[in-house]
């Protein structure tokens, strides 16, 4: 009997404390977030010419108006980790423009692999 009350006093302590954790690391993990959402993006002057891409254009549009991009990354997302998943976004291209900014694309849907343009990242101090 004694066993059984020990047993049941260390697994309601153990809730106890893990109930308290639970809320330690929810409200850590939602500052990052608060930060995140207070940092502003740097305006696209009006007449640069990243002001011309929109989200949509195709690869080769924005290099008929960019030209080649001085650098480029590719990886790809968690949605290609994801079993019979045949939508877009499994991948992602990033063509790195010095002194511009980023233009990121990701293909539309699993069967055309169409690249278009998701975001748009203006930084003047791109290196």
């Amino acid at each position: 009997m004694k066993k059984n009350l020990f047993l049941i006093a260390l697994v309601g302590t153990g809730l106890a404390f893990g109930a308290i954790g639970c809320g330690t690391t929810e409200s850590a993990s939602s500052e990052p977030a608060k930060a995140e959402e207070t940092k502003a993006a740097i305006p696209i002057p009006a007449g640069h010419p990243f002001a011309q891409i929109k989200e949509g254009m195709s690869i080769d549009e924005v290099y008929a108006i960019l030209g080649r991009p001085d650098d480029t990354s590719n990886h790809i997302t968690g949605k290609a980790f994801i079993p019979h998943y045949y939508g877009g976004d499994t991948h992602r291209t990033e063509a790195i423009y010095k002194g511009k900014g980023r233009i990121i694309f990701c293909p539309n849907n699993h069967w055309t692999q169409h690249m278009g343009v998701i975001e748009i990242q203006y930084n003047p101090n791109e290196k």
